[in-house]
């Protein structure tokens, strides 16, 4: 493809880890135990530490809600320092937030793994003579170890439910190529043996009163932003849900330092909602705000890059990165209410477990991510049979679902996309938030209220709270229907049926 004005964020925040080095003209190169390269983007954070017997390269950024002035090198320190294996530095970083993947070499073991979401997407391949290669994205390992795509893929991709829908991505670990698969959440992979294996969860879920959790929530991610207030510029992308307006609340004591937006994009007006009440709250505080249309950047060029830029995502979002890029300061973070799925009861949405969750009930509930292929059914059976043993924690399957399929393979790779216009950023990104959230009652956490997040603005922010949210949205009431007895009956239907 002939050269563009923005050939240069090809690639963008994305890196390269190997036998050899493995970017492209301008990356920066740094040598790795074992013989091994890391080749990053020169838009992508890598800090190197050397502590207590550990060897670890931090991709990205990592963020103490509560030594809120250290950097990146000062928290590795820290952990390194508290722990005495691999395991115990996997543990130890429960309570930080931020966007990060590390590698961690200590004695004969080395390892990677990523943060909570794993929003530093991590793919892999282990060659022939079992060495190991990693990447951002899979498309960045196809085109180095020419990989092409697999039969199975094009099934897939030719499926109705895929090409129908505007937004779509593969289900379990599986890749648009046989020989590279995706890290998900809660994993590490083992660098020498190539073994992937979970990590968490490794103990009960502790259960936790509606006051006591929202409160120790609220106070993290106020830690937590305040970390990231503290060495990085930020914007604020704000819509009338629940989710941004959460996020925002953590950041009231510096809010009016940071410029917030609202972007109209596909259907949206200046009428809508997601345009309306943000820029009502904005009047009212007192806050500077702008709306970006999106419909203006249609770039082709822009597009060209865009679509090269990341293998394993459907979406139309080419003009929203282009408007980003245009209109926000390259340096900043952007924050935003992503990721809250985990938390939100996303496939038991009204707060009542299904009596039976199996790997027909998980296909029926994913069908519109591929319908029911081969190549899909093999992919979420592989993550059930994974993803079970986590149940004698009393962890649902359903949250986990959530929170590696569908936030681990679709939000993680788009925030990777989206890497080429700028840093995303969600202050939810942590182990120990998730942990204190899932230990309240779900009725509390569940549609149509999802109280303790409104809970958790009112703490933080109570002018905030008073706002609507997404008020032309229809909230409707549980019914009779929303009970495990229902679900009984209606189970009893099925098999009637069948």
């Amino acid at each position: 493809m002939a050269e563009n004005q923005y050939t240069h964020l090809l690639y963008r925040r994305q890196f390269f880890y190997g036998p050899q080095p493995g970017g492209f003209e301008g990356w920066n190169v740094a040598s790795m135990p074992g013989g091994n390269f890391i080749s990053s983007h020169p838009s992508l954070q890598v800090t190197r530490k050397v502590e207590n017997g550990f060897q670890v390269t931090l991709i990205g950024f990592i963020l103490d809600p509560v030594t809120q002035g250290q950097d990146n090198a000062g928290i590795l320190e820290d952990l390194c320092k508290a722990s005495q294996t691999i395991d115990q530095f996997i543990e130890a970083t429960e309570a930080y937030g931020g966007r990060w993947a590390m590698i961690v070499s200590r004695g004969d073991r080395t390892i990677v793994f990523n943060d909570a979401a794993g929003t530093r997407t991590i793919y892999f391949h282990f060659d022939h003579e079992n060495r190991a290669w990693l990447a951002s994205q899979p498309g960045l390992l196809a085109d180095r170890l020419g990989f092409v795509e697999s039969d199975d893929s094009q099934e897939f991709r030719a499926s109705p439910e895929f090409q129908k829908r505007t937004e779509i991505w593969w289900p379990g670990d599986v890749t648009p190529f046989d020989e590279v698969r995706a890290l998900l959440p809660n994993h590490l992979l083992d660098l020498n043996s190539g073994e992937v294996k979970r990590y968490w969860p490794v103990k009960p879920l502790q259960k936790i009163s509606f006051e006591e959790g929202t409160r120790q929530a609220a106070g993290m991610l106020k830690g937590i932003l305040a970390a990231a207030h503290a060495r990085y510029p930020m914007v604020m992308s704000l819509s009338s849900g629940l989710d941004s307006r959460t996020v925002f609340a953590a950041c009231k004591d510096f809010a009016r330092e940071m410029p917030v937006f609202s972007m109209k994009y596909r259907h949206l007006t200046d009428d809508s909602d997601d345009i309306r009440v943000p820029r009502e709250i904005s009047q009212k505080l007192g806050l500077e705000f702008q709306i970006f249309d999106t419909t203006q950047y249609q770039s082709e060029e822009f597009r060209q890059i865009f679509n090269r830029n990341v293998v394993g995502l459907k979406t139309d979002w080419s003009n929203i990165a282009e408007c980003r890029y245009a209109n926000l300061p390259a340096d900043s973070i952007v924050l935003k209410g992503s990721i809250s799925e985990i938390m939100r009861c996303r496939y038991w949405s009204v707060g009542v477990y299904p009596r039976k969750v199996d790997l027909e009930y998980i296909i029926n509930l994913m069908a519109y991510v591929g319908g029911r292929t081969e190549f899909v059914q093999n992919a979420l059976s592989n993550w059930l049979v994974d993803a079970q043993p986590a149940e004698k924690y009393s962890y649902k399957l359903l949250d986990l679902l959530s929170w590696e399929i569908e936030v681990g393979r679709w939000y993680s790779l788009g925030q990777t996309l989206f890497d080429i216009a700028g840093e995303d950023f969600t202050a939810f990104n942590c182990r120990r938030f998730y942990n204190t959230m899932l230990g309240i009652d779900p009725k509390y956490r569940s549609y149509p209220y999802h109280a303790a997040q409104r809970e958790i603005v009112r703490i933080l922010w109570p002018e905030l709270a008073e706002f609507p949210y997404t008020p032309s949205r229809a909230l409707p009431k549980k019914t009779f229907r929303d009970t495990q007895f229902f679900d009984l009956l209606r189970s009893a239907k099925k098999m009637i049926r069948k």
